[in-house]
């Protein structure tokens, strides 16, 4: 998955600020210097609330299937 949005074009309309590591942290930071604030920002703009350890609540924004 990282290999995949790593190759994304610059202004591609996949939503990779959307994909965070299990532990719901954000992990671009150590490939993108300053990547993980800009991820950050795109996701508080969404509504996503990070807790005192910058990490979010998976069982309340991970994404569930319509069923």
């Amino acid at each position: 998955m990282g290999y995949a949005l790593h190759a994304l074009p610059e202004f591609s309309d996949v939503p990779w600020q959307r994909v965070i590591n299990a532990q719901g942290k954000l992990s671009l930071g150590r490939a993108y210097p300053g990547g993980d604030l800009h991820q950050r920002h795109l996701l508080e703009a969404e509504g996503i609330v990070f807790d005192a350890n910058n990490k979010i609540d998976l069982k309340r924004f991970r994404w569930q299937p319509i069923r």
